[in-house]
């Protein structure tokens, strides 16, 4: 779960790297059957994650290094 996760986190017993690429790998495996990514760019998600995890610990927020997508039928610019 995104809690567990964040635990792992923030208990420094995984990465933001390591995590971002357990769910792209699952995103990899799943995608055919599911379709639910009409765009996305691994390299991108990883960049950032490598970004996060230079964060130092007490400067994190609660939600510090939690992936979010956002749905096809908003509207975003840029």
């Amino acid at each position: 779960t995104a809690t567990e996760a964040l635990g792992k986190i923030r208990a420094q017993d995984i990465t933001i790297e390591q995590y971002a690429s357990s769910l792209l790998e699952r995103i990899n495996h799943r995608d055919d059957d599911v379709r639910a990514w009409a765009y996305l760019d691994p390299a991108a998600v990883l960049g950032q994650a490598r970004q996060l995890d230079k964060v130092p610990l007490e400067k994190r927020g609660p939600l510090h290094g939690l992936p979010v997508a956002v749905k096809d039928i908003i509207y975003t610019k840029g």
